[in-house]
């Protein structure tokens, strides 16, 4: 090698170095705080929300940022968050260009102290509040079933029967606790750049999955309340590249999950329990999150909880709906009113997650309750996102 080849070369590096120092890392953030139980609830909703979030440090103001895109084409980041601002409820997204030291998400623990400040970054442009409409459920009429002719019944399949031809490739999810007991759930295919189910995915059961591009990873996320979420990146083109999967005589994929249970101290936040405008009644869509809470009480015998309650606010002379006499959980037919203020509400709605467990089995001497009303809001009292992050429902593992 000559002299002038050696100094070609060593340019040539110093060149590739040079710019691979000066690359510049976008970050789509779409919250900011500096307490890190607020930071963890709020990259647990994003997370539920079907987004990729994660954390970031900014070392110099001391406060973790929730991102969900980090990427050094500026146009990229651009684009996401001009769609994030203008399609979704964080429309408070903003564009962070510099250096945030990376970091996973803790699990929540609820201070027992008086609550510190929050502090919120705010964005550049205020958002503008959105007046919460009052749902009002309406009752869709039962059909009556009809009596058909009973078929003759089909023969049991052979145990070797192979599977019918596959549009994509077989899959079979399975999931269990640590010690080896089978969970009944579902899994969800999920886009977590987009924020949004692809499919979801009944476990135990042989399902032929085609994605619409086999080029992409699946995004396989199993969350079942009382268990730490579990998320599977698999390669469809080869998903053996995956730990753990494994092809059975079938030829389908076997995808299997553990999920670890909460302990004593851990806190879950009941992301899916949502209740109607200033009411002590939940959504109708509330009640599998609940009889999942059900479930986990019922599978952990020695559990004892504390249900805390949260409220958007601290108003006074609301007019607070309960439940009536019929104590029905998901409707307002039949529900009553009487004025309060924002930790009453909070009081009423936790009460009414304690009564449902009762309803449904599990002793009262392994519940207790906990109002916090609006003192420890995750943000803006006008948000959009006030009404799902404020009034919130968290169960606290006591004793396990």
């Amino acid at each position: 090698m000559t002299l002038s080849t050696l100094k070609s070369l060593i340019v040539a590096v110093l060149l590739l170095v040079s710019s691979g120092l000066s690359a510049q890392d976008y970050y789509v953030v779409i919250g900011a705080y500096r307490v890190q139980k607020y930071a963890d609830i709020f990259t647990g909703y994003a997370r539920n929300a079907k987004y990729d979030a994660q954390q970031g440090v900014h070392e110099q103001r001391r406060m973790t940022y929730i991102y969900v895109l980090k990427t050094s084409d500026r146009k990229e980041a651009s684009a996401m968050t001009r769609k994030l601002q203008k399609e979704t409820e964080f429309e408070d997204t903003w564009l962070y260009e510099g250096l945030l030291s990376t970091k996973g998400a803790t699990q929540p623990v609820v201070i027992k102290e008086e609550p510190k400040p929050i502090v919120v970054v705010e964005p550049k442009e205020e958002p503008k509040p959105k007046e919460e409409p009052k749902p009002e459920p309406v009752a869709e009429p039962q059909p009556k079933p009809q009596k058909d002719p009973e078929p003759e019944p089909e023969p049991e399949p052979e145990p070797d029967k192979p599977l019918p031809p596959a549009r994509g490739k077989y899959f079979r999810f399975i999931v269990q606790t640590e010690n080896g007991q089978e969970l009944s759930a579902q899994v969800h295919n999920v886009d977590r750049i987009q924020g949004r189910d692809i499919a979801t995915y009944k476990t135990n059961e042989y399902v032929d999955v085609r994605p619409a591009d086999p080029a992409i990873p699946l995004t396989i996320v199993c969350g079942i309340f009382g268990y730490k979420e579990e998320i599977k990146v698999i390669n469809f083109n080869d998903p053996s590249q995956t730990p753990d999967v494994t092809q059975d005589d079938k030829g389908a994929w076997v995808v299997p999950y553990k999920l670890e249970r909460m302990r004593k101290g851990d806190v879950n936040v009941m992301y899916d329990v949502a209740f109607y405008r200033d009411a002590a009644i939940m959504t109708p869509e509330s009640k599998n999150e609940l009889d999942e809470l059900v479930n986990m009480m019922k599978m952990n015998p020695n559990y004892r909880i504390k249900i805390h309650g949260h409220n958007n606010g601290n108003d006074k002379d609301i007019r607070i709906t309960s439940m009536g006499k019929d104590k029905n959980y998901f409707s307002m037919t039949g529900s009553t009113s009487k004025t309060g203020n924002g930790k009453e509400l909070s009081k009423l709605r936790a009460e009414a997650v304690e009564s449902y467990l009762a309803d449904n089995g599990i002793d009262k001497k392994r519940t207790e309750i906990y109002a916090w009303g609006g003192t420890e809001m995750l943000v803006k009292q006008g948000s959009t996102v006030a009404a799902k992050l404020n009034n919130r429902i968290e169960i606290e593992i006591l004793q396990d």
